[in-house]
């Protein structure tokens, strides 16, 4: 007859090299945090270390840009609706 057993939710998979151990619920939370920790370090190490951030007149020079090309995208749309809408002034105009 096979021997029945309890399941184990807290038992953690195992690899060869490291053993299955088994995890109480604070040993978890210990390990959540400690991931959060690395992750927040990491994230502050790529952004002010790793990151290279523009100079100023990089800065200046592509803001220029952005406000240029929205003024002109802005103007031609503006010219668009303007002139579909006084077609369909004077569509309706004609129809009736």
């Amino acid at each position: 007859m096979a021997e029945k057993r309890s399941p184990k939710p807290l038992v953690v998979g195992s690899i060869p090299s490291r053993p299955a151990t088994l995890q109480t619920k604070h040993q978890h939370m210990f390990s959540l945090l400690g991931r959060l920790r690395a992750f927040w370090n990491e994230t502050i190490t790529e952004v002010f270390v790793k990151a290279s951030w523009p100079s100023a007149k990089e800065l200046v020079d592509s803001t220029l840009v952005v406000i240029t090309a929205v003024a002109l995208l802005g103007a031609v749309v503006f010219f668009c609706d303007f002139s579909l809408s006084n077609f369909v002034q004077f569509a309706t105009k004609r129809v009736r």
